[in-house]
């Protein structure tokens, strides 16, 4: 080695100085359980002041190894959802989309994903809790939870936990989510590039509790004046019959003289078409999560697969260092949503 470069320490050199084994420094500073905590304290404070770093090369290689080595029995990840029933769960595309795509990375990733149904299966969180302790079971992703009046409880500092999207609120966790604030600006300004202006956002007010207000914040930035000779009020709706929603998005549609329908109910389609007829000219609907009916009109996809696909990541990242329980500071990822052009 020429003089002046600096030798790289590495932990066989912190194992010397701390009179253990170098397997020993490898789980400490992982913060693996099996070594005390005063140990792991002691080894991560001499990594520091030896200046040690990690190889990102070697770590890049190790997770590859573990990804492609044959695993016997691949390690499992618990997948919970709380629809009702099938017919719930498949009322849309979202759940079977991030089902599916968490299910392939996982087994990219060496795991196998399983998915729990608490309602629909267990009948409450207890027995949920107790399953998944008896199967071994440490990693958990919370798959885009349904609002419910009792929140899903686990004991939490058995499992590494993420969620998807931002529902139990009350649960302070590490969340991927799709930017659906983004998703509403970017629908208003392709819509404004096209030369429309009178645009207006139709959401369930369900929905609005699901995802944080997300919908409307997003389309108050974009339309801040309600001054404005072109703003047009959102229209936040409750569930009922469908006939009656349409005929309240309809005669809203009308009052404001739309140009556009912005909503994330992907039948939509049928409110911007009642509105043309009546109105004589074009009213055009753009869908903000549109599935494989509506993607013809134009409009935003949420990017759901790389929602789970990040969501996998996540939890096999807290399995590989070993935090489990709920973080003092909980990390929410945003996945960035697409625009689909019209085919029609």
């Amino acid at each position: 080695m020429g003089r002046g470069v600096k030798k790289r320490v590495v932990m066989r050199d912190i194992a010397e100085r701390a009179g253990v084994h170098p397997s020993t420094v490898s789980l400490a500073l992982r913060e693996h359980p099996s070594i005390p905590k005063e140990t792991r304290e002691r080894i991560q404070r001499l990594a520091a002041e030896m200046g040690y770093r990690p190889d990102p090369a070697m770590s890049a290689l190790a997770s590859y190894r573990k990804a492609h080595s044959p695993h016997p029995a691949a390690a499992p990840i618990a997948f919970v959802i709380n629809a009702r029933n099938e017919a719930e769960l498949h009322e849309s595309h979202v759940h079977p989309q991030l089902i599916q795509s968490a299910r392939e990375r996982a087994e990219e990733l060496g795991y196998k994903l399983e998915v729990f149904g608490l309602e629909s299966e267990y009948p409450h969180s207890a027995a949920l809790d107790r399953v998944l302790q008896a199967r071994g079971i440490q990693g958990v992703i919370l798959g885009a939870l349904w609002h419910r009046q009792e929140m899903v409880q686990l004991d939490w500092d058995r499992y590494a936990v993420v969620k998807i999207n931002q529902e139990p609120r009350e649960l302070p966790l590490d969340t991927v989510a799709s930017n659906q604030m983004r998703a509403v600006r970017l629908a208003m300004q392709r819509m404004r590039d096209k030369g429309l202006r009178r645009i207006g956002l139709a959401v369930a007010a369900l929905d609005e509790l699901h995802n944080n207000q997300l919908f409307t914040a997003g389309y108050f930035v974009e339309e801040n004046d309600p001054r404005a000779p072109d703003f047009v009020p959102p229209l936040v709706f409750e569930r009922r019959p469908w006939p009656d929603i349409r005929q309240e998005a309809v005669d809203w549609a009308l009052r404001h003289q739309l140009d556009a329908v912005l909503c994330n109910w992907n039948n939509f389609d049928q409110v911007a078409a009642r509105a043309a007829e009546a109105l004589g000219r074009p009213c055009r609907y753009v869908p903000l999560d549109a599935d494989a009916h509506t993607i013809r009109f134009g409009g935003v996809e949420q990017n759901h697969r790389e929602v789970s696909r990040r969501a996998v990541n996540m939890i096999i990242g807290q399995l590989n260092t070993f935090r489990k329980g709920r973080p003092g500071s909980p990390m929410l990822s945003l996945v960035e949503p697409l625009w689909v052009d019209s085919t029609e």
